[in-house]
């Protein structure tokens, strides 16, 4: 395989220094050369092999700061619809994937996805929102991103979660309150409502995955 580029896109709404040194450890572990490096350069975004779009705090709040940036919701949307390369949103950056938000009103996301950012809703008063802490995940679909995580454990932390529009793009799923979608994909898009890069040994396999993964 040739030197790997690997795009973290830097549009200050992300857990990006963790994300880029899990994906730097996971391509160490991987024996894979190339390079993991931060930007919100629309041209290096484009051109790079992958690209993963991190994200914490609220939906708002971070589509504003990212369509703040020249160009750079046209670079992502280029390169995950147009040009079809692997990209990974991460948390928030998932849930800005969606077609809309309801969180703090109604939001506009990227339509990457088709489907809603809605609050989670819980049937036990002893469960709390945020949703945060260790959870597993129950692989609904058989997918090269999730080999060998099938009921592992991944770190969350997240009061709204992603209603897809069609079940078909939901690979894994996790309970807290109701049953709901923790990892999902649409061709060489996918994203998990967990964070891999705080997820420990779990969270470095399935960034492992994704950077040998060819859809």
């Amino acid at each position: 395989m040739k030197n790997l580029s690997v795009a973290v896109v830097d549009y200050d709404c992300g857990n990006l220094h963790s994300a880029s040194k899990a994906l730097e450890l996971a391509m160490k572990k991987s024996n894979l050369s190339g390079s993991v490096f931060l930007t919100k350069d629309p041209e290096k975004i484009i051109n790079s092999d992958k690209v993963i779009l991190p994200g914490v705090g609220a939906f708002k709040a971070c589509i504003e700061k990212l369509k703040s940036i020249d160009g750079l919701e046209a670079s992502i949307k280029e390169f995950a619809l147009k040009k079809q390369k692997p990209i990974l949103g991460i948390c928030i950056g998932l849930q800005l994937m969606a077609s809309k938000s309801y969180e703090g009103g109604e939001h506009q996301g990227l339509s990457l996805i088709d489907g809603d950012v809605v609050p989670i809703s819980l049937d036990k008063k002893n469960l709390k929102i945020p949703h945060m802490g260790w959870n597993n995940i129950l692989q609904k679909k058989k997918h090269s991103l999730l080999e060998g995580l099938n009921d592992k454990d991944f770190y969350f932390v997240h009061s709204y979660r992603f209603k897809p529009k069609y079940n078909e793009s939901v690979l894994a799923s996790t309970w807290y309150g109701e049953d709901f979608p923790s990892v999902l994909s649409l061709g060489n898009i996918i994203g998990t409502q967990f964070h891999p890069e705080k997820s420990q040994e779990a969270g470095i396999s399935l960034l492992k995955n994704f950077l040998r993964w060819s859809p």
